[in-house]
C-alpha cells in the first residue's frame, strides 16, 4: 500500500490545546502569534493565514490533538479506506476549523490525531510562520512508530540512533514532501514535546526573535540548525509552559529517499551549539 505522501497527503493544520486557564493562553496566540479569536462555547479558536488552533478547557500543557487536512476529498477518501483496511476506528469530529465529514484516531497509547478538509482557504500571514509539525515524547517509541506508518501511512525521514546499543531514540515523520509534520523521541514521559512553525527564510526568524525580544519572551533553546530536517530554529515557551518552535527552511524530501540515520548527539540536534538533549 502506497504511502501518505504518494496517495493522501495531508499537513498540520491546527491544533487542539487544553488549559486551565484558556482565555489567558489564547490571549497569547490571539496578541502574539497575530491571530483572529471566536469564542465558540467554552472553546477559543484562533485562525491565521496558515495558522490556527483551538484552546479549550482542560489540564494544562496538553495537546489534546494535532489536526491535519488533507489535500482535497479524494486524498480524505484514501485516507479512510487505508484505515478501513488496517482495521483502525475512525470517531466522527464536529470542528469549527473543519468541513463536515472530519474524524479522529487514537494510536497504541491513546494519543489522537485529527483528519479532515479546511473549511477555510489557507493562506500565507503578514508575520510567515505556517503551522507545521508537533513532537511527543514516547515510553513506546517501536510501537508508535510502527502504527504512524503501517496503519496511517506516514514515512520515516530520519531516525536518531544511540551509538552505544543501537536503540532509536528520535524518529522523524513526512505526511507530504516536507522532512517531518510529526516526530517521536524516546523518553521517561508520555507527553507533547513541542509544535513549530514554519517561515520562509533565515530573516524571518530575526524578526521573530526581534518580535519576541520586545516582548520580554526569551528564547530558550537556539538559535541553531537541526541535522534532520535542515532547518534553522529556536524555541520559546508560552504561557501554559507549553514549547513553541520558530523554523525556516526546512527539507523537502522526495517519496523514494530511503531514511537517513544520525547519532543520538548534541551535534545532531544543533549543529550550532549546544542542544536539548531529552531523557
Amino acid at each position: 500500500m502506497s504511502t501518505m505522501q504518494i496517495a493522501s497527503p495531508a499537513h498540520l493544520y491546527y491544533l487542539h490545546i487544553s488549559s486551565e486557564n484558556p482565555a489567558k493562553l489564547a490571549a497569547f496566540y490571539r496578541d502574539h502569534m497575530s491571530m483572529g479569536e471566536t469564542v465558540h462555547g467554552e472553546s477559543h479558536v484562533l485562525q491565521g493565514g496558515a495558522r490556527a488552533a483551538i484552546i479549550s478547557p482542560g489540564p494544562a500543557a496538553q495537546l489534546v490533538s494535532p489536526a491535519y487536512a488533507l489535500r482535497d476529498q479524494l486524498a480524505l477518501d484514501a485516507l479512510r479506506e487505508r484505515l478501513q483496511a488496517n482495521e483502525v476506528p475512525m470517531t466522527p469530529l464536529e470542528s469549527p476549523l473543519y468541513l463536515p465529514g472530519a474524524f479522529v484516531i487514537d494510536d497504541p497509547q491513546g494519543r489522537k490525531t485529527a483528519w479532515g478538509l479546511p473549511n477555510r482557504p489557507l493562506i500565507e500571514d503578514q508575520e510567515p510562520a505556517r503551522l507545521q509539525h508537533a513532537v511527543f515524547q514516547t515510553t513506546e517509541l517501536d510501537a508508535v512508530v510502527d502504527f504512524y506508518v503501517s496503519k496511517i501511512g506516514f514515512t520515516v525521514s530520519d531516525e536518531v540512533v544511540n551509538e552505544e546499543d543501537g536503540r532509536i531514540m528520535v524518529v522523524f515523520l513526512r505526511s507530504d514532501d516536507e522532512h517531518h509534520s510529526l516526530a517521536f523521541f524516546r523518553g521517561s514521559r508520555n507527553e507533547w514535546d513541542h509544535h513549530c512553525y514554519e517561515t520562509r527564510e533565515w530573516n524571518n526568524i530575526r524578526d521573530w526573535g526581534d518580535k519576541f525580544a520586545k516582548l520580554r519572551i526569551p528564547i530558550f533553546f537556539g538559535p541553531g540548525r537541526h541535522g534532520p530536517g535542515n532547518n534553522l530554529f529556536f524555541m520559546i515557551t508560552d504561557p501554559d509552559g507549553n514549547r513553541l518552535e520558530i523554523s525556516a527552511e526546512i527539507e523537502r524530501v522526495a517519496a523514494e529517499v530511503s531514511p537517513g540515520i544520525w547519532p543520538h548527539n548534541e551535534y545532531t540536534l544543533n549543529s550550532w551549539g549546544r542542544a536539548w538533549i531529552r531523557t
